[in-house]
C-alpha cells in the first residue's frame, strides 16, 4: 500500500540494521551547527475492503534528504557519537510507527469511521512523535550530552525490544 511513497522518497523502511554513514546522501548546508541531519518520514496507509481494515505504518529512512558534515566524518569520536544520536532518531520513529500500528490494529469498527477521522488519529499521533523527537534534541543538546544520550539511547532500544 505505500510502495510507492517509499520508492519515490528512495527511502527504506526500519529494520534492526544499524545506519551507516553511507546511508546519508544529501547535500549538507554549509550554515549551521549541526553535524548532521536524519530525514525519515512515518508512511501510512489503510482502507476497507467490506469490513476488513487494512493498513500499513512504515518508519522510512530517507538517504536522499539525510545529510552529514564531512568535519563530522573526520574525526572519530564524532563519526562514532553523531551516527549514534541520529540512529536513535530513526529508532524512535519506529517506536512511534509501532504506536501507531497498535493503534490502528486496536480501534473499534475501524471501517465505520470517516477517512477524515482516521487522517486526524494518524496526525494526532504523528504530532506525539515530533514532539518526543524535539524532545530528545533538547534533553541531549543534539547529542552533545553524554548521559542523557546514553539514557534515551537505552531507553529506545529497550522500548523497540518491548513492543516486539
Amino acid at each position: 500500500m505505500i510502495r510507492k511513497d517509499l520508492t519515490s522518497d528512495r527511502a527504506f523502511a526500519w529494520s534492526t540494521r544499524r545506519l551507516t554513514w553511507s546511508d546519508f546522501q544529501g547535500e549538507p548546508p554549509t550554515e549551521g551547527s549541526e553535524g548532521a541531519k536524519t530525514s525519515y518520514t512515518i508512511y501510512s496507509a489503510w482502507r476497507c475492503r467490506g469490513s476488513a481494515f487494512e493498513f500499513r505504518i512504515v518508519a522510512g529512512f530517507r538517504p536522499q534528504q539525510s545529510w552529514v558534515k564531512p568535519v563530522v566524518l573526520r574525526d572519530t569520536l564524532q563519526r562514532r557519537t553523531v551516527l549514534g544520536h541520529e540512529q536513535t532518531h530513526f529508532d524512535l520513529a519506529e517506536v512511534h510507527a509501532r504506536i501507531m500500528r497498535r493503534t490502528f490494529r486496536e480501534l473499534d469498527r475501524p471501517c465505520a469511521q470517516s477517512d477524515g477521522d482516521l487522517s486526524e488519529l494518524a496526525e494526532r499521533l504523528a504530532q506525539n512523535e515530533k514532539a518526543e523527537q524535539r524532545r530528545y534534541d533538547s534533553e541531549t543538546e543534539h547529542g552533545l550530552r553524554a548521559g542523557p544520550q546514553a539514557s534515551w539511547t537505552l531507553q529506545t532500544r529497550r522500548r523497540l525490544t518491548a513492543s516486539n
